[in-house]
């Protein structure tokens, strides 16, 4: 027989089993009956004949065993067998079913959810051609090589003409948002605009679907834009006749050049809804060689290593040393551009994906524990069955189908779960985590969570069959016989199992436990301003309408305007709101005092404000004066510092009426204010204020308002808005928020990792609690003899309780002790992300045991009140 005709056979067999099995059924009754017929003649009994008949054939059932074998189909049809008994045997358990497929859908599911962050983050590569090629420059001073500070545009056209390492390079403004107001009347509304240069797209290697790309001739001034897919369908209607034609924003017209593709989103900053030229004209910006505010992005030439890259741009660097002598500290440093955009977000993703396997761990543990119980309770089957000749592989096979029959039905359940759980991943960490909003339940996440499934059938199933197959059928008969639910053996055995589920949701609590005292250590912050009561938002004021004088005179209007809305005390507008983050950071120098004749000065943090900003930020004046209608374009320039500025420069002196210069301006202190945090950790920095009224002519300040109330913030958010647009109605009142949400986003990757371990952990906790009460009412059910025997006797029942208690505390003392060393571990693991609290906290580590404790006294109590309702009589019955 050749081998296709042999694979035609086996699946003729398979397909045509029942007509086969009929088949072979009819041949073998035919065998029995010629040798029945063949021994009636030599003088047996019709019953006789028919014995010997059978005898000659070897036994029906095995014969049918040995052409099965032949076939090469008796594996398949054994299995289908064991699956429609699994399924009748599960059928008639519905309670245990239901609760073992909704507990795998918990594990399984947040593993695939929290396993689709980590696959749209840290595995997935970026979305552009050749994306190994991409990198992103950062420039440092020498004696600073770990910062990683912006780049000058003459630094930018330098790179773009000199690296032969790089086959195109591209600048961004990404310092800060840059935005712009569309539309008009009622229907305006606010747009992230982002200024690239005529190079970036052949970095990206996108190119718009409708249009043409920038030239290096727009990078002077050119009043282009190129448009998203979405904001084109919005304001143009999605007609290509529009090509070329005008689009007003903030004022001023710009010809639309082309549209992007569909879903285009930058690298580094996101979806944006238009690009615009940047202009790289010599001037206050773009000619400074000591002015950093540009992002670089570039592509490696194929074969280009970024080492070699790295080496050139050293190069380079030392020749444009010589070339700015301003500049001569200044060197850059490259990195590839997915690390760059992940950065440390890959370690909240790993802890997350590392407390979620701890809970399907424990899920494991605890349907291993399930399966236990109810092995236990069919072992008069398992015995008949071994003692009827059913080998000990077929048991363990059958058993192993059952498990994974549930996790089948625990993975469908699961990826319900999982798509619950990523929208809320994805509404948590989108403000933290970066491309976490790709999150998509694709294909290969079905596979995952399906190898997930059957990993997990083998893990909480391979015990409990193994130990059923492994039973004595006299044994296990004998113990029916005596009523017993099981052997001490395996009471001993799932007293282990609960052990490991403590163990493993006390290292889960004390990682939520570290990050709760982190976030409440962070709250404790004194970022010097009063958050609460008080509103913030921002204002942007188009150049085309507004002009220097202008701008000065409306954000003071605007002050006024909202302190006259009832229950406002103070109003005013910042560049930067503090605990942010660093932005203008500039050199600093004493003109006058002790630091006058120092070569060097100081890196400060620059804020130009309006209005009564100090305040409505809660801002204390410590002395002299804050800024009012004597600092206006007309007058000197004035400055007032924070404490650690005037410290810093002045010493012990009386700051007031000393003089500084920043940014090359020179100005008069006027006053001092308390310090400020630079960011949400409490990072103290040197600030430095501007008068608006005294700096508008520098740029176009966008202030961001903020507005302090006796009231609801909802209502002064409404009544903001109607002010806003008497004075102005195209202008958009942009992100209005409470000021405790806009200070405290620095910190969303902790409290989104808090939020989802926290969640794991009660999970854990849930998971041991039951495996703990299980496992006491299986004990009491297996001592309710011995009960009953001790209160015939004169055992009080608080005494019978307490012994059932003290079982319980004990094992759960076992597991807080397994699990402490793991959480020794896990907590260094974890220590990049809390925030003043040791990895060995003793507050945490006690308070993780006595919750673990409390919550397992309580699922103890019930099993050790039921061994109490022992009827004595019944017992010894």
């Amino acid at each position: 027989m050749s081998a296709f005709t042999d694979i035609v056979e086996r699946l003729r067999a398979i397909v045509f089993r029942r007509r086969e099995e009929r088949e072979l059924e009819e041949e073998l009754r035919f065998h029995v009956d010629m040798e029945a017929e063949h021994q009636r003649r030599f003088g047996a009994t019709e019953t006789e004949s028919r014995r010997r008949g059978m005898l000659a054939l070897g036994g029906v059932e095995r014969t049918k065993e040995e052409v099965r074998d032949a076939r090469g189909t008796r594996l398949f049809q054994d299995s289908a067998s064991d699956v429609s008994f699994a399924l009748r045997t599960l059928s008639r358990s519905p309670g245990f079913a239901i609760v073992a497929v909704l507990t795998l859908a918990i594990g399984i599911g947040g593993t695939t959810a929290v396993f689709s962050a980590i696959d749209a983050v840290l595995l997935e590569p970026l979305p552009y051609v050749q994306p190994g090629q991409l990198v992103r420059l950062y420039q440092n001073d020498v004696g600073h090589r770990s910062d990683r500070g912006f780049v000058t545009p003459v630094h930018y056209l330098d790179y773009r003409s000199r690296m032969q390492s790089f086959s195109a390079t591209a600048a961004l403004r990404t310092y800060s948002e840059t935005g712009a107001d569309v539309g008009s009347g009622s229907e305006v509304s606010r747009i992230r605009v982002l200024p690239v240069s005529a190079d970036y797209f052949d970095v990206v290697r996108v190119h718009p679907a409708l249009g043409h790309t920038f030239d290096r001739g727009d990078e002077r001034g050119a009043s282009l834009v190129i448009l998203s897919r979405a904001l084109f369908e919005r304001q143009l209607h999605g007609d290509a006749q529009a090509i070329g034609r005008a689009l007003t924003m903030n004022g001023k017209a710009y010809t639309v050049a082309g549209v992007m593709p569909d879903a285009f989103a930058d690298p580094v900053i996101g979806a944006v809804d238009a690009l615009v030229p940047m202009d790289l004209r010599d001037g206050l910006d773009a000619g400074n060689a000591d002015n950093h505010f540009v992002t670089i992005i570039a592509r490696l030439r194929p074969g280009v290593t970024i080492t070699e890259a790295q080496t050139e741009l050293d190069r380079v660097d030392l020749a444009l040393a010589n070339q700015y002598p301003s500049a001569k500290d200044s060197r850059s440093i490259l990195f590839p551009l997915k690390d760059d955009i992940v950065g440390d977000s890959s370690r909240a993703l790993q802890i997350m994906l590392g407390a979620v396997a701890l809970v399907l761990v424990l899920v494991c543990v605890n349907l291993a524990n399930l399966m236990l119980v109810r092995a236990s309770e069919r072992s008069r089957e398992f015995a008949l069955r071994s003692a009827l000749g059913a080998e000990r592989g077929r048991l363990v096979r059958q058993m192993l189908i059952e498990s994974l029959l549930l996790a089948l039905a625990g993975d469908v359940a699961g990826l319900v779960v999982a798509r619950v759980a990523m929208t809320a991943i994805v509404r948590l960490g989108s403000s933290s985590i970066p491309r976490l909003g790709t999150l998509a339940l694709e294909p290969r996440l079905l596979i995952f969570s399906l190898v997930i499934a059957t990993l997990s059938a083998i893990g909480f199933g391979l015990a409990p069959a193994l130990r059923a197959a492994r039973a004595d059928p006299s044994d296990a008969l004998r113990e029916q016989s005596r009523s017993s639910t099981g052997g001490r053996a395996q009471l001993r055995l799932r007293d282990g199992l609960v052990v490991a589920q403590v163990a493993l949701a006390f290292v889960l609590l004390v990682g939520a436990g570290l990050l709760l005292a982190s976030v409440r250590r962070i709250g404790q912050v004194d970022l010097g301003v009063r958050p609460a009561a008080a509103l913030t938002f921002e204002l942007h004021l188009p150049d085309a309408r507004y002009d220097s004088i202008a701008r000065g005179r409306f954000y003071e209007r605007v002050a006024k305007e909202l302190e006259a809305l009832p229950g406002v005390r103070a109003a005013g507008g910042v560049s930067k709101l503090p605990a942010t983050g660093p932005f203008h950071q500039w050199g600093t120098r004493a003109v006058t005092g002790p630091e006058a004749h120092a070569e060097r000065g100081t890196s400060a943090q620059q804020r130009v404000v309006s209005g009564d900003y100090f305040a409505a930020a809660g801002i204390p004046l410590v002395d002299g004066r804050l800024f009012d209608a004597r600092d206006d374009a007309g007058t000197p320039r004035h400055v007032i510092v924070s404490r650690s500025m005037a410290t810093r420069l002045f010493h012990t002196e009386h700051a007031v009426g000393q003089q500084l210069r920043a940014g090359g301006r020179l100005a008069e202190i006027v006053g001092v204010v308390g310090d400020v945090a630079v960011d949400a950790l409490g990072g103290a920095d040197r600030y430095v204020y501007h008068a608006h009224l005294q700096f508008a002519g520098d740029r176009n300040w966008e202030l961001t308002q903020v507005v302090r109330s006796d009231g609801s913030l909802d209502a002064l958010q409404r009544a903001a808005r109607r002010a806003i647009a008497d004075l102005d109605p195209q202008l958009v009142m942009f992100k209005p928020r409470p000021l405790a949400d806009a200070i405290g986003q620095g910190e969303a990757r902790r409290e989104f990792t808090l939020s989802l371990l926290a969640t794991f952990a009660l999970v854990a906790l849930a998971l041991s609690a039951l495996g703990l009460f299980g496992v006491l009412s299986y004990g009491v059910r297996l001592r309710s003899r011995e009960f009953g025997i001790r209160m015939a006797l004169g055992a009080e029942r608080g005494a019978i309780r307490r012994m059932v208690m003290r079982q319980g505390l004990a094992v759960t003392a076992g597991g807080i002790a397994v699990g402490l060393v793991g959480a020794l571990g896990a907590a260094r693991l974890m220590q990049a992300m809390v925030f003043r609290v040791s990895p060995l906290d003793p507050f945490v580590l006690a308070g993780a045991a006595a919750f673990m404790s409390v919550v397992a006294a309580i699922a103890a109590y019930l099993p050790a009140r039921r061994a109490t309702t022992v009827d004595p009589r019944s017992a010894l019955q």
